[in-house]
């Protein structure tokens, strides 16, 4: 009975901790080198610049860019002069920055033939490849800066000396499997190899090292298979923003597709949040009987509530950022409908949003949360008395507007841009 009724009660399963986490999924290792690539930034740095950084995921060799914004117009020429030197890979792999998203981007891999591949919102292991370069990667530029060398050529020998060391999973460095020869670094070469079964060796040495990582990590985190399918209910795992936020969103959601590790959730009012399954914890079916705020703080309606009324979690933020991201007031105070009709018998026509309680609002409108459900974003209705026009439409709560200004038989077109797979679109 107890148990059954915390598992029920969404209040007490938001504020509750997160399951264990998934079994860990390795990675197949291309067919051949520069085939598949991993990109992302690291930075900013102290001078305001930014580090492009493309890993290969079958030799491990990295190129790093030094770049100014994170701009396309800025990242694409070098993206250009990478290419140049490499050639042009067949799938792109990068985490979901405001740059992999834009629209300049996804034409010009478009134009190359390159496939974009995105990790899981939230999840940097989905982009292990470059994330783990970082860490060695920003190590040595913090001791340069410790001694007093100009990290600029502190990164040149250090990306030398990465690329000439056999790497710790494959067993052999990364100039040796991309160019099929060793390359000389600062150490000698103390006895040339034959390399054409150095590739082979790296297949099996990967294979063994993925393994043995695997077993170790999974037994360290004691992972467990999540049980969530499609058409379970879940609650999402949302960022901690302050000392009061809870674990997960309280918004209960439905899986609409699993693809190994990675889940899609929906909720009634069509918010689509995809993440790893170990951020969504599973939930009994909930009774939607959620309460919303309307222009009057006395009425409510029975739809779900948006997560866009409380602070939107599922939004990007700046990288590494830690401010405070407040909801903004969109429609201000509402004024009473007597002052707008006041103001318009002295010459003064105004307009503005209104509460419903307020003096002077046609009584026929008043039913508003009784008219607002089911009804589709975008809905309205009017009613005019006198010279004063009343308006209601249904954007993510009820709005209600007053008005002597403008006729309900006005029209004016506009042109919206809808989102599509990343792609803004009219």
């Amino acid at each position: 009975m107890v148990k059954t009724t915390l598992d029920r009660c969404l209040t007490c399963q938001a504020l509750g901790r997160p399951g264990p986490p998934a079994p860990i999924t390795p990675t197949t290792m291309p067919d051949g080198p520069w085939q598949t690539v991993h990109v992302d930034f690291y930075g900013p740095l102290p001078t305001g610049e930014y580090l492009l950084v493309i890993v290969d995921r079958y030799s491990r060799f990295p190129e790093v860019e030094i770049v100014h914004s994170t701009r396309a117009s800025t990242v694409i020429p070098k993206l250009d002069k990478i290419f140049a030197v490499h050639g042009i890979p067949t799938l792109l792999k990068s985490d979901n920055g405001p740059l992999f998203n834009g629209e300049e981007y996804q034409r010009y891999l478009t134009a190359l033939g390159i496939k974009a591949i995105f990790s899981t919102p939230k999840w940097p292991q989905g982009n292990a490849e470059v994330e783990r370069f970082m860490q060695p990667l920003g190590k040595s530029l913090k001791a340069a800066k410790l001694d007093g060398r100009p990290w600029k050529q502190e990164l040149s020998r250090f990306l030398l000396h990465y690329r000439t060391t056999p790497h710790c999973t494959t067993g052999v460095p990364p100039s040796e499997l991309l160019f099929n020869r060793q390359v000389q670094g600062k150490l000698p070469i103390l006895q040339k190899r034959n390399l054409v079964n150095r590739h082979n060796e790296a297949r099996e040495k990967e294979g063994e090292r993925q393994q043995y990582n695997k077993r170790y990590a999974d037994e360290k985190r004691n992972v467990r298979e999540s049980p969530i399918k499609v058409g379970d209910y879940v609650l999402w795992k949302q960022e901690r923003r302050n000392k009061l936020t809870p674990n997960f969103n309280e918004t209960p959601h439905i899986v609409i597709s699993r693809n190994n590790n990675t889940v899609t959730a929906r909720s009634q009012t069509g918010h689509t949040i995809t993440r790893n399954v170990s951020h969504f914890k599973p939930i009994p079916k909930p009774k939607i009987d959620v309460q919303v705020d309307d222009d009057d703080d006395s009425e409510t309606y029975d739809a779900e509530r948006t997560e866009r009324d409380r602070v939107d979690t599922s939004n990007p933020e700046p990288r590494r950022s830690t401010r405070n991201v407040r909801q903004p007031e969109r429609y201000g105070e509402g004024i009473p409908s007597s002052l707008v009709q006041d103001l318009f018998m002295n010459g003064t026509p105004s307009s503005g949003t209104c509460k419903t309680n307020r003096d002077g609002f046609p009584e026929s409108m008043k039913d508003v949360k009784v008219w607002v459900r089911k009804l589709e974003r975008g809905s309205m209705r009017w009613a005019r008395e006198s010279n004063v026009l009343s308006l209601q439409w249904v954007d993510n709560r009820p709005v209600s507007l007053i008005t002597s200004i403008d006729y309900a038989n006005d029209k004016k077109d506009v042109e919206r841009r809808t989102k599509t797979k990343g792609v803004f679109e009219k």
